[in-house]
């Protein structure tokens, strides 16, 4: 297996931390978002979508999604069991990870992409470039505000 990774993305970090709680090793490669190299010719042969994190399977398969990677891991390592032992606890982890994604990480990213001056031409993660959008700056930071357990 081999891990596309970028240590400043929090994608690719919320995978690490994953792989590190499984005691998994991998072989990782570091990708370098601020030069473009996800938009380049061989890193969107292995990930359409032009983001990180990617796990390539032995088989040549490209998982790049944080979901379906923890998902994989979880099935072909499953002690300690991540995901949840019993199907009521899978089905759990699911339901709150799904708020966190929605409520807290996705509000974080529109918040971040839409308003900070280095993602100016970024505001949506993938091959395509998008000018800021202001609304989704302003809803992503209201979002964040009302997120459950936020401090501050």
């Amino acid at each position: 297996m081999r891990f596309y990774d970028c240590k400043t993305a929090p994608s690719p970090r919320r995978a690490r931390i994953f792989i590190a709680e499984k005691g998994i090793e991998i072989e990782t490669v570091e990708v370098d978002l601020r030069s473009g190299e996800h938009l380049k010719e061989e890193f969107v042969a292995l990930n359409a979508h032009a983001t990180v994190p990617v796990l390539q399977l032995e088989d040549g398969t490209c998982l790049n999604s944080t979901t379906a990677i923890w998902h994989y891991l979880d099935a072909v390592h499953p002690d300690p069991p991540l995901m949840g032992a019993s199907p009521i606890d899978r089905g759990r982890v699911a339901d709150l990870q799904w708020h966190i994604e929605m409520g807290g990480f996705m509000a974080m990213a529109e918040y971040m992409r839409n308003s900070a001056q280095g993602f100016k031409g970024r505001a949506l993660a993938g091959p395509v470039s998008y000018d800021q959008i202001p609304a989704l700056a302003e809803g992503g930071k209201q979002r964040i505000e009302r997120f459950p357990g936020r401090s501050g």
